[in-house]
């Protein structure tokens, strides 16, 4: 039923039968059963008239609704639309009740309709754009399966291949062998009652043999009957299998090429799928079908001839796929194996040898199959292990197996290393378990630092190792190393001798009791007159501790920060100040510098009696240091950012371990052990705070324990650049330090004249004598006794008897400077005529005096002679 109400015009016809249309009424039904068999056109006018134009002439073919627009506007434009719109809505997930959806589409407002319409469109773009991928070649859905383009044939993508790690870097657990038997059966022998049964059977003569003849005869015709229905048969075989070796290679070309379409150039599938669309369009019109037949057997056999030819058949084009690693290694290995193994030269690489096609597979495994014959002895096996290491990539362990039926060899990935542990980033001086490691410390015992496993390391200063050596580099700690040492030497009640050419390596210890800092490189004499002193200590110590086995010492310690550059500091002075010549007081000096003797000595007597020593070398050689033979006094060394010739110059062993450049990571060398360790740090204020408060909670005192007196330091010396510097412009530190410029009255080379001297008296005259008048109104008249005049030996002995604790080599020193223009304020002496000078004893005790030195008792057999004149 048909049922027009109203608005536009509507014409209704049949479709096949040439009747005109008519124009329905509003309200008027017509029911389909007039035009039963028939398809019914639906013309729609916009016009509000109807003409008289003649309708247009009815259309043939199949049935069809019929929707004429040729004359909508753009109400009926808007109409169809939403007829459009409201099917999309439909196809899209809109309920099956119209009305429902009418309903919803209303509540929606023009929201619905309008995502009606977007969904229409979303649905023509996903067809227009599924027509050009399906006519382009391209992939329909999903991701790409292979890197194919227009032209070129594709691989696997990468992400469909495994990543597979470098091969030295895998592990894998060795599993065993499947339980395969590769061993050949031999062929049986027939067996003992058969070989009877048929001798007796062609040998009988007797009763019956006719009838067993005859019977045999028979037989042997039904087999001949036989044997020719089987030739017959095996040639209808031989025919099928020489048609099916002929079509196999084909079908398996065929399969393996349809097997790779994705990986087909988007051209060929382009060409595929238009000929196969245009193939099918073609065998629908029956004008075609020859045509059609013809391309489907051309492009049939293209096929074929592309697929045998292509990369799945013979390759004859195309990409060639990469050999596996068992194509690639297995014939080299094979040529070895076999004859180590003693294999005749036909046998099969497959039976005796199982390649993985990736070695670097974290699961790979190589399994060779070992003959009864193969030993398996030491020499064997490890023959086999090299041939497989050095033929295939990457690092193979073995496991062995000669219990089973089948004797093999399984190679699996060498583990990797296991990481080594790291020392801590940091060791705080102050960290609780520091504190309490430090706190139980035994005398002699110091907190190092942590090791890798994060233990506390603890090294004696005593005992086997009384004697330390460091060698760190730029940056490496040793410094902080030296000052955390001496702060926990200080909690132990230690005396502490330091000979720093730093000058600020152990600076911050100046002033706290107990500890004595000799840090002027331009007086080398220092630092050597506290070395001596030490040892002179440590061999006082020996001598009582020889008479009185109980006695007890506190512990000194002898720092010397920079040795090869004190070194060389103090072999120059040595050069200079040493006696050259014999004379009434002894012999001549030796060339060689002989602190590092004493330092020797100091070393070897001072295990037993507390006395120790720290010393930092950059070369602990023997030709660098005096030949003694210290490097094997210091049992104990600690490496950090060293060189390899900086452990050859101090450890002196190979191979040379690699450094690891991190501030207090040093490297503890005992004898044959070796190990690591992050030294603990703490900032030196801190450092500095603390001993002074451990030497006030042990009340220390200073005296205790020692035999004689640390010299005291030389004023300090300034160098060349600011000699000339005015002291308003120097650090408040530098300027009570020595100019050089002192006066001839300061440095003993004469006196300020008194107004009623004689004017016109030169200092040198003065130095020689005053004749009658010159000494003023109130002093004597006469002539003064001439000064003495004595050499540096003489003068030396007299200082001495004196109390003043001043050698010979000291004034030496001082005299070296003075003539290589230092301007140190040493007194000008005398020039004699045997060419030496001399100087008169008050000028050299002015001198020094001015220089902190100071006067102790006088030796009583020299009272006597303690008293000098004066030169003026």
């Amino acid at each position: 039923m048909i049922a027009y109400s109203g608005g536009p015009r509507l014409g209704i016809r049949s479709a096949r039968q040439a009747t005109p249309a008519r124009e329905l009424l509003p309200g008027e039904r017509v029911p389909f059963h007039e035009y039963e068999g028939n398809s019914v056109l639906i013309l729609a006018h916009t016009s509000a008239v109807h003409t008289a134009t003649s309708s247009p002439p009815p259309k043939t073919g199949g049935g069809t609704l019929d929707i004429d627009l040729n004359s909508l506007g753009t109400g009926g434009g808007l109409v169809v639309l939403a007829v459009l719109a409201w099917a999309a809505f439909k196809l899209f997930g809109g309920p099956r009740n119209e009305a429902r959806a009418i309903a919803r589409a209303m509540r929606g407002g023009g929201g619905g309709f309008f995502r009606a319409l977007g969904g229409f469109f979303k649905a023509l773009f996903a067809v227009i754009a599924f027509v050009f991928r399906f006519l382009g070649g391209r992939q329909l859905w999903g991701e790409p399966k292979s890197d194919a383009t227009f032209w070129r044939m594709g691989t696997a993508p990468a992400a469909a291949k495994k990543e597979l790690a470098p091969v030295a870097q895998l592990g894998s657990v060795a599993i065993a062998a499947p339980r395969v038997s590769l061993v050949k059966v031999p062929r049986r022998e027939p067996r003992p009652w058969a070989v009877k049964a048929v001798q007796l059977v062609t040998q009988y003569e007797g009763h019956g043999a006719r009838v067993v003849e005859v019977a045999g005869r028979w037989a042997v015709r039904v087999g001949g009957w036989a044997r020719s229905a089987w030739r017959v048969l095996c040639a209808i075989g031989r025919f099928f299998r020489s048609l099916y070796e002929a079509v196999a290679p084909v079908v398996t070309a065929v399969a393996r090429a349809v097997a790779v379409w994705a990986r087909w150039p988007y051209a060929a599938r382009s060409l595929a799928r238009v000929g196969g669309l245009a193939l099918l369009i073609a065998w629908n019109v029956p004008a075609l079908h020859g045509w059609a037949v013809l391309a489907l057997v051309l492009a049939f056999l293209g096929f074929v001839a592309a697929a045998v030819t292509g990369p799945g058949g013979r390759g004859m084009w195309g990409v060639v796929p990469e050999p596996t690693d068992a194509q690639r290694y297995g014939p080299q290995i094979w040529v070895v194996l076999r004859d180590d193994l003693k294999l005749p030269d036909d046998e099969p690489m497959e039976t005796w040898l199982h390649l993985p096609d990736h070695l670097g597979a974290d699961d790979a495994r190589i399994v060779v199959r070992l003959p009864w014959e193969f030993r398996g002895s030491t020499t064997e096996r490890e023959n086999l292990n090299e041939l497989v290491n050095s033929r295939l990539p990457g690092e193979w362990v073995s496991r062995w197996d000669f219990k089973g039926e089948d004797h093999t060899a399984v190679y699996t990935h060498k583990p990797p290393p296991k990481p080594a542990p790291e020392c801590p980033e940091r060791v705080g001086f102050f960290d609780p378990d520091i504190q309490e490691a430090i706190a139980n410390c035994k005398k002699g015992e110091i907190v190092v630092g942590k090791d890798p496993f994060g233990r506390i390391v603890i090294k004696q200063l005593d005992g086997e190792t009384p004697h330390w050596a460091l060698s760190v580099g730029t940056g490496g700690g040793k410094s902080a190393f030296c000052q955390m040492v001496i702060a926990q030497l200080i909690r132990q009640g230690y005396h502490i001798m330091a000979a720093d050419v730093k000058r600020v390596s152990v600076d911050i210890y100046i002033g706290v009791p107990g500890v004595y800092v000799y840090n002027d490189p331009l007086n080398p004499q220092d630092m050597r007159a506290g070395i001596e002193w030490a040892v002179e200590e440590i061999s006082a110590r020996s001598a009582i501790a020889e008479a009185d086995k109980s006695a007890e010492f506190p512990g000194m310690l002898i720092l010397i920060e920079e040795a090869n550059e004190f070194a060389d500091v103090s072999r120059e002075w040595w050069d200079d100040n040493r006696k050259t010549k014999d004379d009434e007081f002894g012999s001549k000096d030796r060339a060689a510098d002989s602190i590092w003797g004493t330092v020797a000595s100091g070393a070897r007597l001072g295990r037993h009696v507390h006395g120790n020593i720290l010393a930092i070398f950059q070369d602990l050689r023997d030709q660098a240091l005096g030949g003694k033979g210290l490097r094997n006094l210091f049992r104990l060394k600690l490496m950090g950012n060293f060189t390899v010739n900086s452990w050859k110059n101090v450890i002196g062993t190979t191979p040379v371990p690699e450094s690891i450049d991190k501030a207090g990571r040093m490297m503890v060398v005992e004898g044959n052990s070796q190990y690591w360790v992050q030294t603990c740090f703490a900032e030196p204020e801190e450092l500095r705070a603390w001993a002074i408060e451990q030497r006030k909670a042990t009340g220390f005192d200073p005296a205790a324990g020692l035999w004689g007196t640390a010299p005291k330091p030389s004023p300090k010396s300034l160098p060349r650049l600011l000699q000339g510097v005015s002291r308003d412009k120097l650090p408040e530190a530098l300027r009570g330090a020595s100019e050089g410029g002192l006066s001839d009255e300061t440095a003993g080379r004469g006196v300020t004249l008194d107004p009623s001297v004689t004017p016109g008296v030169t200092p040198q005259r003065d130095r020689l004598r005053l004749i009658p008048g010159q000494a003023g109104a109130e002093g004597p008249q006469g002539a003064p006794e001439r000064p003495v005049l004595l050499t540096i030996a003489e003068i030396a002995h007299e200082l001495t008897t004196h109390g003043y604790a001043i050698k010979a080599e000291l004034i030496r020193q001082h005299k070296s400077r003075r003539d290589k223009g230092s301007n140190n304020g040493f007194p000008v002496g005398i020039i004699g005529q045997d060419g030496k000078e001399r100087w008169t004893l008050p000028q050299l005790i002015h001198f020094y005096e001015q220089r902190g030195y100071e006067k102790t008792e006088p030796q009583d057999d020299a009272a006597d002679t303690a008293e000098q004149g004066d030169a003026i």
